[in-house]
């Protein structure tokens, strides 16, 4: 699920990138060959990131480190940069949703100012959730 909303997010941004330049229309199958490119070039821009944040003794990387990525992959920071100040801003297509989506919690554990808290026994952590006797539903 993760991947087909990151694909379909990627799929939406190069068609925006596509719009910005200046096209009026792309095939479905041009706009996924596309994000693919985009989808390889980001993961491999990432890794790139990653050693040399780990040669420097670093666990996450730094300006420095995207900068001698860019480098590597044979990207001009300033031509990037003259781009994106010559580009129109396009704002995102559609409001996208957090991610991930927060689900119910169904771990049983007590609510601030439950009964439980009455009836805890001494020898029960409060970080562990209430237990329940299978008999009659009631807490222990």
């Amino acid at each position: 699920m993760c991947e087909s909303y990151a694909r379909s997010l990627l799929r939406v941004s190069v068609a925006q990138i596509c719009q910005a330049l200046g096209w009026d229309a792309v095939q479905l199958t041009a706009c996924d060959q596309l994000s693919d490119v985009l989808h390889r070039y980001i993961q491999q821009l990432a890794k790139v990131c990653h050693r040399y944040s780990e040669l420097y003794g670093r666990t996450d990387p730094v300006l420095d480190d995207v900068s001698q990525a860019f480098r590597l992959l044979g990207v001009s920071l300033s031509e990037l940069e003259d781009y994106v100040h010559n580009l129109e801003p396009v704002a995102f297509a559609q409001q996208t949703p957090l991610f991930p989506v927060s689900k119910n919690n169904v771990l049983q554990f007590p609510q601030p100012g439950a009964r439980d808290a009455e009836e805890r026994k001494e020898y029960i952590p409060d970080h562990m959730p209430p237990l329940v006797s299978l008999e009659d539903g009631q807490f222990i």
